[in-house]
């Protein structure tokens, strides 16, 4: 991955994070919010990356999306939000490229369970997390229960549904350019 390479993809993440940030802080219902649409965006790009490049040069791309993303962040959201955002995409975005790779060398025919196991997985942990330290004490528990639940189930389902865009992006195209070699 060249140097330019690089900040173009992070400038990506760090775009998706100010989004999801600031749509975050708006409700559709009890159960959703904007953010959790915006943001599952991150881990397909992320897994797009990783089945591309190696370890390193994916988590080198996460860690400058982040530092990118904070001035902006801050300049969006509300104070927790930012710090629970960037603390989460920091660590679940690393996690999710890790499980990415380690299930890429122990099932490496399998390319929809590297991309639907990385994401879910991550997904949840990323849910959990942020909504926690976003939202812990500034409102009831279980308003907060059902609003990782909402916005976990969506990202389910847009993680399920971003699996075309994943063989088409990561494995298509990619077989398609190692033919033309």
């Amino acid at each position: 991955m060249t140097t330019r390479q690089t900040y173009l993809y992070a400038s990506f993440f760090a775009l998706i994070i100010v989004l999801a940030n600031y749509t975050v802080q708006f409700p559709i219902n009890e159960w959703l919010t904007y953010g959790a649409i915006m943001y599952p965006f991150s881990f397909l790009i992320t897994d797009v990356l990783s089945e591309r490049y190696n370890k390193a040069q994916t988590l080198k791309v996460v860690r400058i999306g982040v530092v990118l993303a904070i001035i902006p962040t801050l300049l969006v959201a509300d104070g927790r939000i930012a710090f629970a955002s960037i603390v989460t995409f920091f660590l679940i975005q690393q996690l999710d490229v890790v499980i990415f790779h380690v299930l890429k060398a122990r099932f490496s025919s399998l390319w929809w369970l590297r991309n639907n196991g990385s994401t879910l997985t991550s997904q949840f942990f990323d849910t959990s997390l942020f909504f926690i330290l976003a939202f812990a004490g500034t409102m009831p528990a279980d308003v907060l229960v059902k609003l990782i639940i909402g916005d976990y189930l969506v990202k389910v389902v847009l993680a399920l549904l971003d699996t075309p865009f994943f063989y088409l992006f990561a494995i298509k195209l990619q077989n398609r350019k190692i033919s033309q070699v």
